[in-house]
C-alpha cells in the first residue's frame, strides 16, 4: 500500500503545484512580510494576536521567508508544498492508525488528497500558515490519542499532548478540537457502552491525556488573553443574528461541505484577486445532497455504531462554524459561509468518518449489522472494489474541474507584475532615489490594513528595514518618485488642490518671512506641497502650513523644494530667513502626489 499511497500524494501535489505555480501573494501577505522583516525573532514577534488569531508557528514561517527569500513567490511555493506533503504523510499514518494498511484505507485518503475544500486555504500564503499547521497538529494528536486509547502508556499521551501544543501554537481553532476528541474517544472504544460504569472506565482509562490537554490549555489562555486584549486587538467577540446564524450554517454545510465531499464546488465566483467563493449550480448541490444521504443512511444501516463517528464529525463541524461565526460572521455576513478555507480543517473528521463507514477499526469485533454482514457475505469482493474505485475516480474528476475552475481566479493576480515591476524599478533607480510615500494603490492593499498599507512598508523586505524607515520619516524632497499603478518608480508632480492666490510676481519677505496665501481651506490630511522659490544664498529655514512645520534648507538660485505635511490650514509661510537675504517664492501648489506627466 505504500506504493499505492506514494503514487496517489505524488499525484495530488503536482496538481497543487501546477496551480501554485501561477498564483501569487494576496494582501495580508505583504502586510505579513512587512512586519516580519522589522522585527527580531523574538518572543514579542512570535506571540502577537494578530486580528484575533494566534500563530506563532505562522509568524516564524513568515519570518524566515521575509528574511530569506522576500516576496519570492518560488521558495514560498516550496514552502506550501513541502507543508503539504507533511500534512498528507500525517493524515495517511492517522488512516492506518485507524483503519489498518489496507486497499479500502486508500478509498478516503484519495478524497482528503484531491479535496478542493483546502484548496483557497493551501493557496493564499497568509492562510497556509495557519491552516497547515493546525491541520498537522490535530492528524498527529488524532493519531497518537487513537494509540493511547488502544494501548494506554506515557508515550502516546505525550504525543498526543505534544501535537496538542503545536496546534496551539498554529491557530486558535484548536479549541474545536477537545470536544470532538472526546466524541472519537467513543468512535474508536467500540467495546464501551452508553452506561455510566463503561463511560466511567474509559475515563479513568484516559485521564492523562485529558490533563495533558487540560494543562497546556490553562498556559495557551494565560498567553493568548493579554494578547488578544493588548492594543489595536481589543474588539470583543460578536455573536451574529440568529437569521443570518442560520443561513451561515446551512450554507456552510450544505453548500460548502457537501458539495466539496463529492469533488466541488462545480464552479467558483471571483470576490478578489486570488480569491473565489462557491458558486455551483443548484442541481450539483441537490445531487450531492442525495449522494451524502445515501451514504449516512447506508452507513447506519449497515455499519454498527456509524452514528459515533457521525456525531463527532456534527461536533467538530458545530465548533467549526461556532469559531468562524463569532469572528467573521458578524462583520461579513451569512456570505463567508462560501470561503472553503474556513471549514478545510473539517476535511480530516470528514474523510475519518467515511473510512468508518467503509471499513472496521483495527482489532474491532463485530463491527457489521446484520444487514451489512449479508450484504458483505452475498456481494463479491471485486464488484464492490469496482464500485469503489469508480466512485474515487468520479470524484477525483469532479475535484479536478473544480480546481481548474479555482486555478483560472489564483492566476488572475496583478500584483505578480506589479511586484516584478518593482524589482526592476529598484535595481534600475539611483541608490539615493528619494521615494515620496504615499498608500499603495488599489487592489494591492486595502484601507484596513493602516499603516501597513503606505509604500515603504511594501518594499521593507526589498529595500531593508533602514531604508525603509528612511522614507517613512522623510518630509521634505529635492527630486521625489513614487510608486505609480504598475508598480514602477517614477517622478512625482503634485496634483494640485490649492495654489497660491492670484499675485504679481514672487512672494517676498515681509517682516523676516514670506506668506502665501493659499485659493483654498485645506482639510486635514496628508498633504503634498511643491513651492518654488528664488533665495540670494543658501539657508535652512521653516516652511509652516496650519500647525505642520518643517525645516527646508533652500538652495541659492532658482529651485523648489517638496514636502509632506499632514495637516489643515490657508496659507502657507516660510520664516526663519537670514537678514539681508534676497527671497521670494514664486509659485505654491498643495494637493495630492501624482506620477509627473
Amino acid at each position: 500500500m505504500g506504493f499505492a499511497f506514494l503514487l496517489v500524494t505524488v499525484l495530488a501535489l503536482a496538481v497543487r503545484a501546477s496551480i501554485l505555480k501561477d498564483a501569487y501573494f494576496i494582501t495580508d501577505d505583504y502586510m505579513l512580510s512587512a512586519r516580519a522583516v522589522e522585527n527580531p525573532l523574538s518572543w514579542g514577534y512570535l506571540t502577537r494576536v494578530h486580528t484575533g488569531h494566534f500563530e506563532p508557528i505562522g509568524f516564524a514561517v513568515m519570518w524566515v521567508l521575509a528574511h530569506a527569500a522576500p516576496l519570492h513567490w518560488g521558495w514560498t511555493v516550496v514552502a506550501m508544498l513541502a507543508g503539504q506533503l507533511v500534512l498528507s504523510v500525517m493524515v495517511w499514518r492517522l488512516l492506518v492508525e485507524l483503519f489498518g494498511s489496507r486497499p479500502l484505507t486508500l478509498a478516503p485518503y484519495v478524497v482528503f488528497a484531491f479535496t478542493p475544500l483546502t484548496l483557497p486555504a493551501f493557496t493564499w500564503l497568509a492562510a497556509a500558515i495557519i491552516w497547515l499547521p493546525l491541520m498537522i497538529a490535530i492528524a498527529g494528536a488524532l493519531r497518537w490519542h487513537v494509540r493511547y486509547v488502544r494501548t494506554g502508556g506515557w508515550r502516546p499521551a505525550a504525543g498526543a499532548i505534544a501535537w496538542f501544543v503545536v496546534g496551539l501554537a498554529s491557530f486558535e481553532k484548536i479549541a474545536v478540537y477537545i470536544p470532538f476528541a472526546i466524541a472519537y474517544t467513543l468512535a474508536v472504544s467500540p467495546a464501551t457502552q452508553w452506561r455510566l460504569r463503561s463511560l466511567w472506565h474509559l475515563i479513568r482509562r484516559t485521564w492523562i491525556v485529558w490533563v495533558g490537554y487540560a494543562v497546556a490549555g490553562v498556559v495557551y489562555l494565560a498567553i493568548y488573553i493579554p494578547g488578544y486584549r493588548s492594543l489595536g486587538n481589543a474588539t470583543p467577540l460578536t455573536a451574529p443574528q440568529g437569521s443570518t446564524l442560520w443561513d451561515f450554517a446551512f450554507l456552510s454545510v450544505f453548500r460548502t461541505l457537501i458539495p466539496a465531499t463529492f469533488g466541488g464546488p462545480w464552479s467558483w465566483l471571483q470576490i478578489s484577486y486570488g480569491l473565489g467563493v462557491v458558486n455551483s449550480p443548484r442541481a450539483f448541490d441537490w445531487l450531492c445532497w442525495l449522494a451524502a444521504m445515501a451514504i449516512v443512511v447506508g452507513s447506519l444501516l449497515v455499519r454498527r455504531r456509524s452514528v459515533r463517528f457521525w456525531a463527532a464529525l456534527a461536533i467538530y463541524l458545530l465548533g467549526s462554524m461556532a469559531t468562524v461565526a463569532v469572528g467573521r460572521v458578524s462583520y461579513g455576513g451569512s456570505f463567508v459561509a462560501l470561503e472553503t478555507r474556513y471549514l478545510a480543517d473539517a476535511a480530516i473528521p470528514l474523510v475519518l468518518a467515511l473510512g468508518a463507514c467503509l471499513m472496521p477499526l483495527r482489532g474491532e469485533d463485530r463491527p457489521w449489522t446484520a444487514i451489512g454482514q449479508r450484504r458483505a457475505e452475498t456481494t463479491p469482493r471485486r464488484t464492490g472494489m469496482i464500485a469503489l474505485g469508480i466512485g474515487c475516480l468520479v470524484v477525483v474528476g469532479l475535484s479536478f474541474n473544480s480546481m481548474n475552475g479555482f486555478a483560472n481566479i489564483a492566476a488572475a493576480n496583478p500584483t505578480r507584475s506589479f511586484v516584478a515591476t518593482t524589482r526592476a524599478s529598484l535595481a534600475t533607480a539611483p541608490a539615493d532615489v528619494q521615494i515620496f510615500d504615499t498608500e499603495m494603490p488599489d487592489p494591492v492593499m486595502e484601507m484596513l490594513f493602516g499603516d501597513y498599507r503606505m509604500v515603504n512598508r511594501y518594499l521593507s523586505p526589498l529595500i531593508g528595514v533602514e531604508r525603509a524607515a528612511e522614507i517613512r520619516a522623510r518630509r521634505t524632497y529635492a527630486t521625489p518618485h513614487i510608486l505609480d499603478r504598475s508598480g514602477a518608480l517614477v517622478p512625482m508632480a503634485v496634483q494640485t488642490y490649492a495654489t497660491g492666490a492670484s499675485h504679481q510676481g514672487c512672494w517676498v519677505v515681509t517682516k523676516s518671512r514670506v506668506t502665501v496665501p493659499l485659493t483654498g481651506k485645506m482639510f486635514q490630511w496628508p498633504w503634498a506641497v511643491r513651492l518654488g522659490y528664488l533665495s540670494s544664498q543658501e539657508f535652512t529655514g521653516t516652511v509652516t502650513l496650519g500647525d505642520a512645520s518643517q525645516e527646508v534648507t533652500f538652495a541659492e538660485g532658482l529651485g523648489e523644494v517638496y514636502l509632506r505635511l499632514d495637516t489643515a490650514g490657508d496659507k502657507l509661510k516660510v520664516t526663519g530667513i537670514p537678514s539681508g537675504a534676497d527671497f521670494c517664492v514664486g509659485d505654491v501648489q498643495v494637493g495630492t502626489p501624482v506620477p509627473a506627466g
